[in-house]
């Protein structure tokens, strides 16, 4: 230690002794900041330190130690304040972060020149390309701490400069060079890297320092050892590491470090947790005595719990390197469970007192009546904690609480843990039940829990400083958002979802080449009978920011509102009703083999006419659904004529506009988009066939409208006049789960999109 920390710890230690404190003999003062570790021994001349670590999943620990991912496909900043704080999704397309950037700017400056000066601050580490304005609005200047970042002059394209930002520091920037209304800038995260593991958070964010040495290596601490004693058979230790616990950490790791640097004695930690299970069931202590006396599962981890401590302990010269005899001392207690106790109200309400018989028992067994314990909390959601976490919370905060519980004072200690939930962008998986396995999270954890058992020994501990996280309102919560604020928002994330959302989507090599196709009308090689490829994701980003400019609509006549010609029929190829495939090649009745063909002539062998939809629901003409008559399916539009019998034919000739360049056209089909409620079908234009599926609507792909594309090669017959238009289907008679009444439902109609632009320039540099 050099003479300047030295000094720091002898005033850290006077400043004690002034305020009162009296600390054991030999007791340390644990900083802020853990020291690195020395790689020495433990004493092996005194007993060893054993402390017991229990409870479910998360002290089994899942805290990732690499391999994180972001859950967003982009993440943006704006200076508008009225982009919404939080994710959004737009289907097909991605799932993306945006929130308002922090902005200062001097009060009461008055310029008449086209500048404006200020302060941004990020949030998060990370390399960010800077965007301003929009459309006519973005040409500019901007700069950053006088580094140009952005520029736009008149008639050309946007130049943008990367650049790296820390969180924490106030950059000044400069805007210039922009005509009327100042424009907005908006910043994007260009390295997407994955958050939250212990690789990112220690390596990339500098965080707990003292867990990676010189070499960029995990440090060991050979002064503690760490022994699983639950799940491996027989246990399995190692010197306490980022990686004793495997591919991910639990509180083990931060509360060894700091106990480790608390005593100079070998330091033992024995973890004996299991996933999934109960307080009040599978850890039940026997002072709160048996529900059920039969099953062999109730209070079976806290048997296997006592179990796993004895047998390490009874092999403790295996277990601890360099053990010398010298025996041990348990130490302390930890346990961090809850989860699986908000099942019911019961275990809910009784939680407080299991966990005190928990605690008392554990003494008992060990016979250490005054045996220092600390309690983990839940923290899931931090402090938007829903209503049956909370009351377990409530519970585990009145344990370490001395005015409800004086017996503990000075030897039980509770930790909230709601300021270390860190949200699913911060965190390597949505899986809030294991803190999004954030790594940050559960070393927090580990850490306060080993200061707080420090104090319970009689030591000194500074708390290691964290970030008071907000209160956020939950889903559903609150005041409903105003279509102002609605609008507003909109408006705010237009020049994001075009300029950066839209145009990212277009360049991705994994959607490009299809948009392409998609566009120019080019026919693909493996036709699909769902109606929603890779423009549908930029049309979600046009309506996403408020246009509506590439939506499809009707085109031409109305084609429910005019008399098709129809025929039903069994036909000779019959098939089993159980079986769910109906459509298949038939023999047509005589007289009807070019049914489809223009000149074919319906009347003269008996067809009739109608109006769509065409249906029946067991031999009657009723909807298939209770859905909204103005959804897509339309099957839940009451049908017009009966569809009779299995094999249904419709066709029927109309005047078609000619088709517009820069548009596209489809003909969808009614009445079939849900899961099993719709056959095969074939439909045919001019007598040439124009799309066809040979099944229905598989599990996972309901609610798709169906149909074909007018693709290029068809693009001739629709020059304008007559077009004749058919198609064919079949009933169903069962589901996956058995049989049902007979169910058809068909209608048909056209529909037109303008085609969105495909090519990579961004809206701005089109001069949206």
């Amino acid at each position: 230690m050099n003479s300047s920390n030295r000094t720091n710890r002898l005033s850290v230690l006077a400043t004690v002794a002034l305020m009162g404190f009296s600390l054991h003999a030999g007791a340390k003062v644990i900083p802020a900041e853990l020291p690195d570790p020395d790689g020495k021994p433990g004493d092996a001349s005194k007993p060893v330190k054993v402390y017991i670590l229990a409870g479910q999943s998360n002290m089994v620990g899942m805290g990732n130690l690499s391999g994180a991912r972001n859950v967003y496909d982009g993440v943006y900043l704006s200076s508008n304040p009225d982009v919404p704080d939080g994710p959004l999704q737009i289907y097909k397309v991605g799932n993306y972060k945006t929130a308002p950037l922090a902005v200062y700017l001097p009060d009461g400056t008055k310029t008449d020149k086209p500048i404006v000066e200020g302060e941004l601050e990020v949030s998060q580490h990370g390399v960010y390309q800077l965007h301003c304005g929009f459309g006519e609005n973005s040409y500019s200047v901007m700069q950053l701490d006088g580094r140009e970042v952005y520029r736009r002059e008149l008639g050309g394209n946007p130049v943008n400069q990367g650049l790296t930002l820390q969180p924490g520091t106030r950059y000044k920037f400069k805007i210039s060079g922009f005509k009327g209304v100042p424009p907005r800038f908006w910043m994007e995260k260009t390295d997407l890297l994955g958050n939250g593991d212990l690789d990112a958070v220690v390596k990339r964010e500098g965080k707990f320092p003292w867990l990676l040495d010189a070499q960029g290596e995990w440090t060991v601490r050979n002064d503690v050892y760490f022994q699983e004693a639950r799940l491996a058979k027989d246990g399995k230790g190692s010197p306490l590491s980022a990686t004793s616990n495997g591919k991910s950490i639990g509180p083990e790791l931060g509360f060894g470090y700091v106990l480790g640097d608390f005593h100079d004695e070998q330091v033992l930690l024995i973890k004996t947790a299991q996933g999934n299970r109960s307080l009040g069931f599978d850890f039940r202590p026997p002072s709160s005595g048996r529900t059920d006396p039969g099953n062999e599962f109730e209070s079976a981890e806290y048997r296997l719990m006592v179990e796993g401590v004895r047998k390490t302990l009874d092999n403790i010269a295996k277990v601890v390197p360099g053990y010398k005899g010298q025996g041990y001392e348990i130490s302390g207690f930890v346990w961090f469970q809850g989860h699986k106790d908000s099942y019911t109200e019961t275990l809910i309400a009784e939680y407080e007192k299991h966990l005190v018989n928990l605690i008392n028992d554990v003494r008992k067994e060990f016979k250490k009546p005054k045996l220092p314990a600390v309690v983990a909390t839940i923290g899931f959601g931090g402090h938007n904690m829903q209503e049956k976490f909370l009351k377990i919370h409530q519970a585990q905060m009145a344990v370490g609480d001395a005015k409800k519980h004086p017996e503990y004072y000075g030897n039980v200690a509770s930790v909230d843990t709601r300021d270390f939930w860190r949200e699913v962008d911060e965190s390597p998986k949505g899986e809030d039940y294991h803190y999004n396995r954030n790594a940050e999270t559960y070393m927090l954890i580990g850490d306060t829990l080993g200061r707080a058992m420090v104090r319970l020994l009689g030591g000194k501990a500074e708390p290691f400083p964290r970030v008071p996280r907000p209160e956020r309102v939950a889903a559903g919560q609150g005041d409903e958002t105003s279509e102002e604020k609605k609008t507003a928002a909109q408006n705010a994330l237009k020049a994001i979802i075009l300029d950066g959302i839209t145009a990212s989507y277009i360049a991705n090599p994994r959607y490009n080449k299809a948009l392409l196709q998609e566009a120019s009308g080019e026919r693909p090689q493996r036709a699909n009978q769902f109606l929603r490829g890779a423009m549908y994701g930029l049309e979600n980003c046009y309506q996403a920011a408020g246009i509506d400019d590439h939506d499809w609509h009707s085109f031409g006549p109305n084609l429910d509102a005019v008399q098709w010609s129809y025929y039903s029929f069994d036909p000779q190829e019959s098939q089993p009703k159980e079986k769910g495939s109906r459509y298949r090649k038939v023999t047509y009745p005589a007289g009807m083999e070019n049914w489809s063909a223009p000149d074919f002539d319906a009347a003269k062998v008996g067809w009739k006419s109608g109006l769509p939809p065409f249906g029946q629901l067991d031999g009657k003409p009723e909807p298939l659904r209770t859905c909204d008559e103005h959804s897509q399916c339309r099957c839940g539009v009451k049908p017009n004529t009966l569809w009779e019998k299995e094999v249904l034919l419709v066709r029927g000739t109309f005047d078609i506009p000619p088709l517009k360049d820069g548009h596209r056209y489809r003909i969808v089909l009614g009445g079939s988009n849900h899961v099993n409620t719709g056959e095969g079908y074939a439909i045919y234009v001019n007598g040439k066939l124009f799309a066809e599926s040979n099944s229905g609507v598989p599990n996972r792909q309901g609610g798709q409208p169906r149909g074909g594309h007018v693709y290029a090669d068809l693009r001739d017959e629709f020059k304008g006049g007559k077009v004749t238009i058919a198609a064919t289907s079949f009933l169903r008679y069962n589901n996956p789960r058995g049989p049902l009444p007979p169910y058809g439902h068909l209608s048909l109609w056209i529909e037109e999109q303008k085609v969105p632009p495909v090519g990579e320039k961004t809206n701005s540099e089109k001069g949206s």
